[in-house]
């Protein structure tokens, strides 16, 4: 194993974790949107009780 490839691979792990991470924030920052519509949907089908 030569040195361009152990760079290429440490490139790849850092590009891969810094797309996880990305792609984790953006998932945890719509929950709040996810859990108030799904609050909505609920109240309407009880009738329309908002909370």
């Amino acid at each position: 194993m030569d040195w361009d490839t152990v760079t290429l691979l440490v490139l790849a792990a850092f590009g891969l974790a810094g797309l996880i991470l990305t792609m984790a924030a953006e998932l945890l920052s719509k929950v709040p949107a996810v859990i108030e519509a799904w609050r909505r949907v609920r109240a309407t089908w009880r009738g329309g009780q908002d909370g």
